[in-house]
């Protein structure tokens, strides 16, 4: 049945680009959604996108580029902005904008400010020049002090606008992502639509956030605390959406408000006075009976302190985690509560409720909990072994003893022993993604011992194929990196693949798996890889793979002078080890 589902997935037709959607529509002579374009404009749009995409050679060319967009748009730009494609440009070219043309939007807006928080695509451009403006209104040591303040007055003059329509925009889908991009950009969260490094830069700069921007982040707080229709705000999926950066701003601008939040939660939403027996670990609070509110609680789960957490644990977890682990809606809200535990006694009890259940959850497909679980046991350096025996019994390979040999492949897989197939096209099989992870984090474990027993008795061929997987690749690279797995299972590690080192460097993940196994070689084991590798080099040494490996490896120097090569080996690791000192 799951191979049938995986068939119709990788079938299904791949969703047609907005670009070529755009020409398609553009040659029946559909001018996009929204408000009209001639067709003109709107080819003229599609070309702009379509050399945006293409890039350009330097940061210079692109803002003449922008620049010369901006003016061809100049007097129309509510216009463009209400149309689908036009929206899609400006949005696009926006953080590239001269402070001029910025003036021009914000100012074209301003006049019919109302209407355009709601409209379908120009409240996308309004979003864009919340950012921009904010965004440049910190920026006081690069930009004059009347440019400065005009973008800090248009950001307050939007979000009080906004927050003077609190329950108009809200329930607007619109309206209220408009109002989620001012409460970012005001507690300065790291915003979706300005560009990675762009953002990098910004938060190593660490700028000042005026006080009237927290002002109107905690007034926006306490009106919507203080509304009748709370509870209401809590079940409906777009309002959730809203309170959940809420919620992320007032943890970031450190407000009081925040903990007045979290316990109104925890009192009236998470559980209720109706919730019934809460001693049968099959009835669940109301915190899991509705999507909007588990999106909530999973948010309160990342920002709560250590009190609050161990409270929403007594009260929403615990005693039902099997329950919640296995039912789809709420198993996320159980990775959560691993990822974000920080209490070592509290985590143990978690792990005691779960650890008799991992069969059921394998079951359910909720792998991301048992992977949620490894990592909580590494990063908090208990429960180790109790997971890695768990995890064998629940794959039917903890007896007899044999059976564990099987192990390794079992959790790549993520099936049971009984149904662990042949593994003759392993290094083109699509290996379990979490069952791979919680192999690499198991040889991070304290005592990874019978994960290495595991790996180090698979067959020759099986080896080398699991090593030659997408997924697989990645297991050498924890094995040889692992902290606490042996420099003799390393070396026995290394000794087992001669005879595969050829196979491995004209592969594209066996090349990867190749560099991982060769740092963990000595000197010795690596003399005996490069006369594999010498005998007929032609057939990989001339692979696309294979000729970056043979670099590395300087397999020519080799074949040329063995004692030459050996010198040279020495004084990269020198080098490698004067670097390391430096670094310290």
């Amino acid at each position: 049945m799951s191979c049938e589902i995986s068939k119709k997935r990788n079938n299904r037709k791949r969703k047609k680009s907005f670009l070529m959607n755009a020409r398609k529509y553009g040659k029946k002579g559909y001018y996009g959604r929204g408000s009209e374009l001639d067709s003109d404009t709107y080819q003229y749009f599609v070309r702009i996108m379509e050399v945006y995409r293409e890039g350009f050679e330097n940061e210079e060319d692109k803002i003449l580029f922008v620049n010369n967009v901006f003016e061809q748009s100049e007097n129309q730009e509510i216009n463009c902005s209400c149309n689908q494609v036009g929206c899609r440009v400006i949005e696009t070219l926006l953080p590239y904008a001269s402070d001029l043309i910025l003036k021009k939007f914000m100012e074209a807006f301003n006049s019919e400010i109302r209407r355009l928080c709601t409209d379908r695509f120009a409240s996308h451009v309004l979003e864009g020049l919340v950012i921009q403006s904010c965004r440049r209104s910190l920026e006081i040591e690069s930009r004059s002090q009347e440019v400065v303040q005009y973008f800090h007055q248009f950001t307050l003059k939007i979000s009080r606008f906004l927050l003077n329509n609190l329950e108009d925009f809200i329930w607007d889908t619109y309206g209220n992502h408009i109002m989620r991009t001012c409460l970012k950009n005001l507690a300065q969260l790291e915003s979706e639509n300005v560009n990675k490094k762009e953002t990098m830069a910004e938060e190593s700069e660490s700028k000042e956030v005026p006080e009237e921007y927290l002002e109107i982040v905690e007034e926006y707080a306490k009106r919507i605390i203080s509304w009748p229709q709370f509870n209401e705000l809590c079940s409906s999926e777009l309002t959730s959406g809203f309170l959940q950066v809420l919620l992320q701003c007032l943890k970031k601008i450190k407000s009081k408000t925040f903990k007045i939040y979290l316990k109104k939660l925890l009192k009236d939403i998470f559980v209720s006075k109706d919730d019934g027996d809460q001693a049968n670990p099959n009835i669940l609070t109301a915190a899991f009976l509705s999507t909007s509110v588990i999106m909530i609680l999973e948010t309160t789960l990342q920002l709560a302190n250590s009190k609050m957490f161990s409270e929403i644990y007594r009260l929403c977890f615990e005693g039902k985690l099997p329950k919640l682990a296995t039912t789809r809606s709420t198993n996320f809200s159980v990775q959560k509560l691993l990822l974000h535990c920080s209490n070592k006694t509290e985590f143990e009890a978690i792990f005691d409720e779960l650890v008799g259940h991992f069969g059921e959850i394998i079951e359910a497909g909720h792998s991301g909990v048992l992977l949620a679980l490894a990592q909580s046991c590494k990063r908090m350096c208990t429960k180790q072994g109790s997971f890695v025996k768990s995890f064998m019994k629940s794959l039917h390979c903890l007896e007899p003893v044999e059976r564990q040999n099987s192990f390794i492949l079992c959790v790549c897989r993520l099936v049971t022993f009984d149904n662990n197939k042949p593994t003759d096209n392993l290094h083109k099989e699509k290996l379990n993604l979490h069952g791979t992870l919680m192999v690499q984090l198991m040889l991070d474990f304290n005592k990874p011992i019978q994960i290495v027993n595991s790996l180090l008795s698979l067959d020759l061929n099986d080896l080398k194929n699991l090593f030659l997987n997408t997924m697989g690749s990645h297991i050498a690279d924890s094995f040889v990196k692992g902290h606490f797995v042996g420099e003799k299972s390393k070396e026995k590690l290394v000794r087992k693949l001669m005879g595969s080192y050829q196979e491995l460097a004209v592969s594209k993940y066996g090349s990867r798996s190749f560099e991982a196994v060769w740092s963990a070689a000595n000197l010795k084991a690596k003399i005996k890889i490069m006369e594999e590798l010498s005998h007929k080099e032609g057939a990989w040494a001339n692979s696309d793979f294979g000729k970056i490996i043979a670099g590395k490896i300087n397999l020519f120097l080799f074949k040329r002078n063995k004692e030459e090569w050996k010198n040279s080996l020495f004084k990269v690791k020198d080098a490698d080890e004067f670097l390391k000192d430096i670094l310290k």
